[in-house]
Formats: structure tokens, sequence, C-alpha cells
């Protein structure tokens, strides 16, 4: 049974009372923020919970009023009748945990608590509140009762299901744990512990904790002295099971917030994460998480990149990478086809980090000197090699790995050239070069969809700022390049992928041709030399024409490729003229154009068909722009006006930038899903978009009707301003009275609240001058008794007097009578003596006591003094009635202290008759030794 106490049970309302007062919770349960957390399968369960069997103890009866305030408090709605004995067995238990003197029988209760915590969660975590801090706090000695509590609340915090949904009740109870004062101390003391039980508890509730409040534990720990490093050293816990729940935990301390990323990098965190991945299998859940770790530090921390690489960690990753592809010499399984879904998702997560290292959204210095490590350490080449499939890896791997490739080249001339020269042999004649097989999956139709834009990427990063490759990929395109009809060149690739009946195939053509034309002028004039045979009947046609004929045979169909088409168009006709005359020199280019300017029909959105139309206008003032005589600019005006209409064309070109695939294509370098406009080409729009506007209006002569109406509008919209103006300074001027009015009313309470507050004082002046009078009272009793003490020393000398008398008279006879007599009064005398002496210690005491009181009244008095003074101030200011209940302070304190100094001397006084009579004893004990009587005291003893 229960070791439970009368006073407990008389107390029943305690917890739900304690609740109710506590301001901290009702704020942290009034403020609900939403906070999103990391959804992640744990790698073993919870074992499941018992409710102790104990016999519980007679229950109180039900208590309607505080179950409906609790409901009511917490937003509980209605209840039934099942959670309301729930919450009234909780209380019980709470109760026992509480007051129960037992070891045992408060670890019984704190069981009970466990059991039911998951169903219970919202009474368990706030009624047993008061309890679990106590212990966390208290008896930390007690690791079983400390596992208990921890498991505890690392229950009430955590939900059944393990859906996306935030957990809006375990929000609330994790912002009521973290405002108590010192509860995140007190955690962190117990992960301190060495102790199995207590360690992972603590840490597995810090977890779930920073899922519910991550900001506000991260700042609680930061706070914390040293917490940071305390929580890093569980790592090097040689217990798998407490190393495994804290890179857990770590995975959620080191997200978003740039802070505890630097701490941890400092506390030299990589270093450990990167020896546990080297000794985990290959197919350890647990280098995910590490990895997981890493990435979260390294992602957009320019300073963590710097320290992970001067450290030489990169060299590390590179072996790492290289035992996942190929194993080690432990490994007997590595030509197995199919690998393990864990060991390919460790393989991606490190992808993913050198990925970060990499990374364009990086400071360029950072990008530069990752792309330079990763090829002295020659992960770049292993990156290659996998790219050519020498492996058996999977598709996503092939796939995240071509993406690394692609940004680790990706405006670096070395390592461009490194990968262009990586070449595949595959027992042919002719050996395949890196770039071939990248357009060779790129034109396969049968290659998952993901991959071939991957591919697409890497090849526009080989691209990027690479003049040299871009002529290199042109001169596999010039007749002469041409050595052998059997061999696949880059070229040939191109040309074949813009030919391609499908769309996707056609526009990754087009990109990538374009792409070579970029910011290179004098490319655009080779590339008129391109001749092909479509039909061997035919003469062969220019690639230039060739383009054209497959815009113009398309007509309203396929709308991504018309869009690649366009796009290529639009960049060859940039600065080159003769691109310009040779495109404009038949009739049905421009014809195409401003049809398809002016007809809205056609497959694709609404928005795609914006696109195509804005793209149209684009090469049409290209051309306008690029024609050199004036004749030719002339008649090109006039027969854009004439078929188009420049107001259309300009609409038109205005309108691409504010369609939905613009925004999309200029958010970010890699394509998306939806391939529709390139980054490249939306910068190059950009650029030109205000020259090309210009040329249908120079001198402001363009459209004067439509300036008027323009004006027209903007005096329309200068007048409602004004009016809107006008009303807002009236608002403005009504909403200053209505401020001034305010302001009054805040003083007026303020004034009203500061002489509430005078009156306060002035009443607990009345209550000092009601203790002054206690103590004047007690210092009288004090003196009463110290003139009965004085009448009991003169009592004592009368005896002593008495005695001598009788030994002056008695002395020739009667000795032993008189003897005896005499030792009788000795012995009283002794005993009065020492009562003497202990009533004057006790006086001593007292009156310590009393001045010690005296002195403190004092001092409260004569602040009481000032505050009434300050107050008789304030109040004549506020022209206020005197207050009628004034005080007149009397200078008792003085008179205090001289009955004080008099009471002092007399008890001088009675010390010296005390001692008086001791030395009379003493000779009065001499005298009768020399009489040779006994004398039996216990000082001589």
């Amino acid at each position: 049974m229960f070791a439970y106490s009368t006073s407990s049970i008389t107390g029943s309302t305690l917890s739900v009372r304690s609740f109710s007062s506590d301001t901290t919770i009702s704020n942290a349960f009034f403020n609900l923020p939403q906070s999103n957390f990391r959804q992640r399968l744990q790698a073993k369960k919870r074992s499941p919970k018992r409710v102790s069997k104990r016999a519980p103890l007679r229950t109180h009866p039900p208590i309607p009023r505080q179950m409906s305030l609790f409901r009511n408090f917490f937003g509980g709605g209605q209840q039934d009748e099942d959670e309301d004995n729930g919450a009234e067995y909780v209380e019980t238990l709470v109760e026992r945990a509480e007051t129960c003197t037992a070891p045992e029988d408060r670890r019984d209760a704190l069981r009970g608590l466990k059991g039911v915590a998951k169903k219970y969660r919202l009474a368990v975590g706030t009624m047993g509140m008061n309890a679990f801090i106590d212990v966390l706090e208290t008896d930390r000695m007690n690791t079983e009762a400390m596992t208990i509590v921890l498991d505890t609340m690392a229950i009430v915090l955590s939900t059944d299901d393990d859906s996306s949904e935030s957990d809006e009740l375990g929000e609330r109870l994790a912002e009521v744990m973290i405002k108590r004062k010192g509860f995140i101390s007190s955690v962190l003391c117990a992960v301190e512990q060495f102790d199995i039980g207590v360690r992972r508890t603590a840490i597995q509730l810090i977890s779930n904790l920073l899922r519910h409040r991550g900001t506000e534990v991260q700042k609680a720990v930061m706070e914390h002295p040293q917490g940071i490093a305390k929580l890093v050293d569980v790592i090097h816990d040689n217990r798998e099971i407490i190393r495994n729940e804290a890179i857990l935990m770590i995975c959620e301390l080191s997200r978003a917030n740039s802070q505890v990323q630097q701490l941890l990098a400092y506390d030299n965190i990589f270093l450990d994460l990167l020896n546990i991945i080297e000794t985990e299998p290959l197919d350890s859940i647990v280098i995910e998480d590490c990895m997981f770790v890493m990435l979260n530090l390294l992602r957009k921390h320019a300073m963590n990149q710097q320290i992970f690489r001067e450290d030489q960690f990169v060299a590390r990753l590179g072996k790492i990478l290289h035992t996942f592809l190929y194993g080690n010499e432990e490994t007997e399984d590595i030509e197995v086809t199919e690998w393990a879904k864990q060991r390919t998702a460790n393989v991606i997560f490190l992808l993913q980090i050198i990925r970060t290292l990499v990374s364009p959204d990086n400071t360029s210095e950072n990008t530069h000197a990752a792309q330079k490590v990763l090829n002295q350490t020659k992960i770049l080449e292993e990156l290659c090699r996998v790219l050519l499939s020498e492996i058996g890896a999977s598709v996503e791997i092939l796939t995240e790995s071509i993406i690394v490739v692609a940004e680790a080249i990706r405006g670096n001339y070395t390592n461009q050239e490194l990968f262009a020269n990586t070449v595949l042999d595959n027992g042919e004649d002719v050996p395949r070069t890196s770039l071939v097989v990248l357009l060779i999956s790129m034109t396969a139709e049968k290659q998952p969809y993901k991959l071939r834009c991957a591919v697409f990427y890497c090849f526009l990063s080989y691209l990027f700022d690479n003049e040299f490759g871009k002529a290199r990929v042109i001169e596999t395109l010039l007749p002469q390049s041409h050595n052998s009809s059997s061999s696949l060149t880059t070229g040939a690739l191109i040309l074949q992928a813009i030919s391609s009946a499908e769309s996707v195939q056609a526009w990754f053509g087009c990109v990538t041709l374009m792409h070579c034309l970029y910011d290179v002028d004098h490319l655009s004039e080779q590339l008129l030399r391109v001749n092909l045979t479509v039909v061997t009947e035919d003469p062969p046609l220019t690639l230039l024409n060739h383009v054209c004929q497959l815009l113009v045979s398309t007509g309203n169909r396929r709308p991504q490729t018309r869009a690649g088409l366009l796009m290529l168009l639009g960049t060859w006709l940039q600065n080159c003229p003769a691109a310009v005359s040779d495109f404009m020199a038949k009739d049905e280019h421009i014809q195409y154009l401003t049809t398809n300017l002016v007809d809205e029909c056609g497959e694709g959105s609404e928005s795609e068909q914006q696109v195509l139309r804005g793209l149209m206008a684009f090469v049409l003032l290209s051309c306008l722009k690029n024609l050199q005589s004036k004749e030719a600019r002339s008649s090109m005006e006039i027969l854009i006006q004439r078929r188009v209409g420049k107001e259309l064309i300009l609409s038109a070109l205005e309108g691409l930038s504010r369609t939905e695939q613009f925004v999309r294509a200029a958010q970010k370098q890699q394509p998306t899903n939806e391939l529709f406009l390139d980054f490249h080409f939306v910068k190059l729009f950009k650029s030109l978009e205000g020259t090309l506007a210009k040329q249908l209006k120079p001198n402001g002569e363009f459209n004067g009707t439509s300036n008027d109406s323009i004006i027209q509008s903007y005096k329309e919209l200068i007048k409602r301003q004004d009016g809107d103006i006008a009303q807002l300074k009236q608002d403005n001027k009504r909403m200053s009275l209505e401020i001034e009015k305010l302001n009054a009313e805040v003083q007026n309470k303020q004034m009203e609240r500061e002489v509430e507050n005078l009156r306060v004082r002035l009443e607990e002046s009345e209550a000092f001058k009601t203790q002054n009078e206690v103590l004047n009272s007690q210092l009288v009793e004090s003196q009463r008794l110290t003139q009965q003490w004085y009448a009991e020393a003169e009592r004592y000398k009368q005896w002593a007097q008495q005695w001598q008398a009788y030994q002056l008279a008695q002395l020739p006879n009667g000795v032993e009578t008189g003897l005896a007599q005499l030792q009788q009064q000795v012995n009283e005398l002794e005993q009065q003596l020492g009562f003497g002496y202990q009533a004057f210690e006790q006086q001593s005491q007292t009156m310590l006591h009393y001045t010690s009181e005296n002195a403190n009244l004092k001092d409260r008095l004569a602040k009481t003094e000032a505050a009434l003074a300050e107050a008789n101030y304030k109040i004549e200011q506020l022209n206020l009635k005197p207050i009628s209940n004034g005080i007149v302070v009397e200078h008792e304190p003085q008179a205090d202290s001289e009955e004080f100094s008099k009471l002092k001397q007399e008890q001088e006084e009675l010390l010296m008759l005390l001692a008086d009579q001791h030395n009379k004893m003493s000779a009065y004990r001499r005298l009768l030794r020399n009489l040779k009587q006994p004398v039996t005291d216990d000082e001589d003893e």
C-alpha cells in the first residue's frame, strides 16, 4: 500500500489549483504557434508500456467543478465519462507522487503515470508537470525515477501516427516544458549522467522537444554553459544505442540555425561523424543520419564549408565514396547487380554533401575552391566513371552523380577539360567521349525523364563560360569535321535531337545548340556554313533554313518544340546580320511569325500561347534591330505595322515576362520538370527587351492617340489619389483627436493608480505603528522581569547577611548544626545562581533580538516617512483633498532607545551583584575547608 498522509487527502485539489494559477502555462496554452518538424521512422520501436498493478487506494469523490474548469481551460470541449475518470485517476497518481514518503510508493506512482501517458497525454503532461520537474531537480541520484520521468515526458510529446501534420497538443506541452525555469538545464544535467536509461531517455526527450519547438530549444541550449559541447560529447559514448539516439538528436538540433551549426562545427563534429561512417556497414541507417547532420551543417554555410575543406575532410569523402561504389577488402558481394535500398540512400546522401560544396548558390570563392579540391582528390574522376556507367549503379545514383559532376565542372575550365577528355572504352574502334555518352542518354526516349534532365544540365554546365568547348562542338557540325559517316559526334547528335518528333528531345537539342552560340557571336556566322541533306533527292539545306522549315511545318502544334526553335532563332539572330539576311530571304518565315502573332489558335494553354507570341515578337524585333540598311529597316517597320500592328507586337513582347513559365525559368539554373523557357535565354531577353521595344517608338512618335489616352488615365489616377489623400488627412485628424483623448484617459488612470499606491503605503505605515506598540509592550514586560530578578538578588544578599550574623553568634558552640544549615543554604544559593545565569543568557538573547528588530523598524519608519512626504507632495500637485487619516509620527524610537539603555544598565548592575555573591560563596567554601568540613560542589570536582 502507498504511504498516504492525512494532509494529502484533505488537499486533493492541489494539482488543479496549481495549474489554474500558473500564468506561464496559461500564456503558453493561449498562444499556439506552429512549427514544422522532421517525421522520420525510428530504427527501433518503443516497447509497450504497462500500468502498475498495485492495488490503488480509495480515490477521491468526483470534483465536477474542477474537471469542467480543466476542460474549459485546455479547450477540451465535451469529454466523455472515460476521459473524466482518466483525469481523476491521473490526479490521484500525481498526488501520490508528490506526497508519498516511501521511495517505492513514489516510484510506483511515477510508473502508473508512465503507463497512462500515451492514453491521457494532456492530463499527464499538465497535472504531473510539477512532480516531474521536482524529480529532475531534486532527485538526480535516483536513476530509476529519473528514467521513468524522462520517458513519460517523451511519451506525452509524441503521437501515435506518423502523419506530416503538426501535433498541436505536443507543441503546447513542449512550450509549457520549455518555459519552466531551469527545465532545459535539468535535462542537460541528465544527459551528462552515465546511466544508460537516464541518458537515453534524456536524449529522446530533447529530440521530441526539438521537433515541436526547435527554435526555443536551440536558444536555451546555446544559453546554457557548454550546452552544445555536452550534447556533442554524447556521440563519443561507446554504447551504440546511446550514440545513435544522440545522432538523431543532433539531426534536429542542427536545423535552420546558423549559430548552432557553426558551434557544432567548432566542436569538431565533422571528424566524429566521419569516424562513425567509416566504422559502420555500408547498408547502415546510422550513416544516413550522420550524413544528414553534415548536410545541414554545410548547406549554404560558407564558414563551415571552409572548415570542412581546410581540415582535409573532402579527401575522406572520396575514400568513403570509393568504398560505397566498389566495396572494401572485407566485402565479398561487390558484384551484386542490385544494391540494398539503404546503401543506395547512403550514396545519394554522400553525393548531396559533395554537391553542396560546389553548389552555384554558394559564394564564387567557396565554389571555385571546392571544385579545385574535388579535382585534386580524384573525386571528380571517380564520378565521371560512375557517369560512364562502368559500375552497375542504380538510376537514382546515376542521376545524382551527373548533377554533382555538372556543378563540379560549371565555370571551371580545368574540370571541364577533365570531363571532356574522359572516354568510355566499350570495345569499339573509336572510344566514345563523355560528351557523346551524355548526348546519347539525352536523346534516348526510353531513359527516365529525370536522368535526361540531369544529362542536359551537365552538358549545359560544360558549355558554361567555356568558349573553347563551344567552338569544339560547333566544329563537329562543319563540313570538314566529318571524317567518317559512321562515327558519332556531338554535333550530329544535337542535330538529330532538333529534328526529332519528340517535343522534349527537340527542346533539348535546340537549347543545347543555343548555349553554344550564347555570348560567342563569331560562332553564329560559322554555324551558317552547316548544310544538311534532309531528303536524298533534294539539294542540301542550310541549318538555319532547316530550323525555320521545322518551325513552319509544326504550325500551331507542339508548343514545347516551337518554344525551343524560337529561342534558338532569337539567340542566333543577335549581333549576326548575315543570319538575319538569310532568315528574311524567304517571305514564308516572316509570314509565319506575323500570322501566328495575330492568330491565337493553337495547342497549349493560354500562358504557353502568350509565351510563344512573345518569342515571335522577340524574333521579329531582333531582325529589325540587326538590319543594316535604312531602307530595309523602314520596309520592315511598315510590314510589321501593316500585318501585326506596333501595339500588338509590343504587348506580346511585354506579356512574355509576366507569364508563369518566364518566372519559373528565371528562378533556377538547373532545369525543372516543366521545360519551356531556358534560364540563360530569360537573362538575354531581360537585357534586350528595352532596346527592342524602343525601335518601334523612336523620339516618342509612336501612337499619339494612345499617348493621349494614357495621359488621360494618369490624370484620372492622380485625381483619385488626391481624393484619397484628402480623405486620409481627415481620417488622420480624427484619429489624432481620438489618440489625444485616449492619452488623457490613460494619464488619469495612471494618476489614480499612483494615488491608490500611496494609500496602500500609508496603510502599511499604520501597520508599522502597530508593530511598534507591540514592541513597547514587550519592552515593558522585559523591564518587569528585570525588576523581579533584581528583587531576587536583594533577597540573596539578605540571606548572606543573616548567615554571617549567625556565624559570628554561634561560632564558639553548635558548630555542626550551623554547618549543616550553612551547607543547605549554600546548595540552595548555588541552584538559584545557576537559574540566574540561565535567565540572564535568555534575557541577553531577547534583548539582542529586540535591538535588531528596533533597528529594522527604524529603517522602515524612515522609508515610510519619505514615502509619506512624497505622497503629500504629489497629492498637493493633483489638487486633491488632504487625506483625513494622516499620521503624525512621534519620536517613539528615541524613547525606546532610552528605555533600552536603562534596562541594559540595570542588567549590568545585576551581573555585578551576582558576581559579588559568587565571590562570597567561594569565600564561604574556603572557610568550610579550613574548618575541615566536607564540601561537595561541582566546581571543585
